[in-house]
């Protein structure tokens, strides 16, 4: 075997569970959810994000999701909504009103 077929066999054996360990392991994008949730409600006051990730049943496939509450409005006329997000892609999967 030679030298360059031994580096390219190495290259791939060590890139390959740093990609897996990658996907499996990224962060939860706090930023996108707090876009989103801003784009939703005109007045949103206050956003209590749960950074511990769930697993969920949603619609037949396991996502990895967020969980929060979310202010609207200030004083008396303050409404509380529960929301479940997207873990990585900040999507806002489903909202209900607490």
């Amino acid at each position: 075997m030679s030298k360059r077929s031994m580096f390219l066999l190495l290259s791939v054996i060590t890139t390959v569970p740093f990609l897996i360990w990658f996907f499996l392991y990224r962060t939860v994008d706090a930023q996108k959810v707090i876009d989103g949730l801003h784009l939703q409600f005109d007045d949103v006051s206050f956003i209590s994000l749960d950074y511990h990730t769930d697993e969920r049943n949603l619609l037949g496939m396991k996502s990895k999701v967020i969980n929060g509450i979310v202010h609207v409005g200030e004083g008396e006329e303050t409404s509380k909504y529960e929301f479940t997000a997207d873990a990585y892609t900040g999507e806002i999967m489903e909202i209900t009103n607490q």
